[in-house]
């Protein structure tokens, strides 16, 4: 299977969305928002708009390391957007979830064959936004691992083949 070749495994997107990153890049991003917001006059103190709690900006920065830190700032600031707190969101995810497991049920490990299901993806691969684990679970061509383990036994013997 030659799409298979060329798409990136889950793991990449954890390499590129996942929170190891380097720790020097995220301080280093703590330090600049920190900047901003010192040069802030007038900062906003967020709430969850579901359920009250105080939400801290950096938080939303490590959850969103892929955006800049002036980003995160100009994104906080603006009275447009509505922000959860990690247990709301968590349940927000979990309805979108089942929406998606509406369209397709159980997929297959490319590895092992196991069956999985999206709640079981979701798990695994934690670090997958919403959007990203929907294009890759609905899209057939897609390759699918129960773990990550699997996914890097595939590859490792792919490689070697």
């Amino acid at each position: 299977m030659k799409f298979i070749e060329k798409t990136k495994p889950l793991f990449f997107y954890y390499l590129m969305f996942g929170k190891e990153l380097n720790n020097a890049e995220l301080w280093s991003k703590i330090q600049k928002l920190r900047e901003l917001i010192n040069e802030t006059p007038d900062f906003k103190k967020r709430k969850c708009w579901e359920c009250e709690k105080d939400l801290n900006i950096y938080d939303f920065l490590s959850d969103n390391l892929e955006y800049t830190a002036g980003y995160i700032l100009h994104l906080w600031q603006d009275s447009l957007f509505e922000f959860f707190c990690c247990d709301c969101f968590k349940a927000n995810k979990k309805d979108e979830l089942e929406l998606i497991d509406r369209e397709l049920k159980i997929r297959s490990c490319l590895n092992c064959n196991s069956p999985i299901d999206v709640y079981k993806l979701s798990k695994e691969y934690k670090f997958l936004k919403i959007s990203k684990l929907k294009e890759i679970w609905l899209n057939i061509e897609s390759p699918i691992f129960c773990s990550r383990f699997c996914e890097k036994f595939y590859y490792r013997i792919k490689k070697n083949n």
